[in-house]
């Protein structure tokens, strides 16, 4: 009888799949990488029948500068707080970004995907602030699984946005990637994925 061993890579690949909500937040991780906030980034995916309709990030609108493009001499920059705008006025246009939420509805409508919004799900790695809330319950987001709840220096607020939420979607529930997937998926980055595992022939 040969001795075979098994291959490092092999053996990641024995470990059990990511479930789909694992997958579809890591994917909204990867999504996040292309933020062009300068406070934090955020990703998220929508998606119908574990299939995906549309990704979004957040950032300037399209054709306008990002803040992380106007930062001088090392310096990081944010529209709001170089405006001395307080956390509140950020929903007001004082922040220049787009959500990741907005991003992916709009997606949507660009490419004819609009009637294929209700009942759809949405998976991102903040939970969404009270107007994103509202653009999706409009749209009809049926549920919406988070990594990080949104905190802010307004705790009541915070705590309105949440209760809002659970109101708006059949589902609204906080989700993370388990240690062994996160290794998983973190390999496949990180190496060539389709290197061959077994030996041919």
């Amino acid at each position: 009888m040969t001795d075979f061993r098994i291959p490092p890579l092999l053996d990641r690949r024995l470990l059990k799949r990511p479930d789909w909500g694992e997958y579809f937040l890591a994917i909204a991780k990867v999504v996040s990488t292309r933020s062009t906030c300068s406070s934090r980034p955020v990703g998220c995916v929508i998606t119908k029948g574990n299939r995906i309709l549309a990704t979004g990030y957040n950032g300037a609108p399209s054709g306008e500068t990002h803040c992380t493009d106007l930062g001088r001499d090392g310096q990081i920059y944010c529209s709001r707080r170089a405006n001395n705008l307080p956390d509140r006025e950020k929903l007001r246009g004082g922040c220049r970004s787009l959500h990741a939420e907005e991003n992916a509805i709009d997606f949507a409508a660009r490419f004819g995907l609009t009637d294929q919004l209700p009942g759809a799900t949405l998976y991102s790695t903040l939970s969404p602030c009270i107007k994103c809330i509202g653009r999706l319950k409009a749209s009809g987001i049926a549920e919406v699984y988070y990594e990080l709840a949104y905190q802010s220096v307004d705790l009541e607020r915070d705590r309105q946005w949440e209760a809002a939420a659970r109101e708006a979607f059949k589902v609204y529930e906080q989700i993370s990637i388990d240690e062994p997937n996160g290794r998983k998926i973190a390999g496949a980055l990180l190496t060539v994925t389709s290197e061959r595992l077994l030996p041919s022939g």
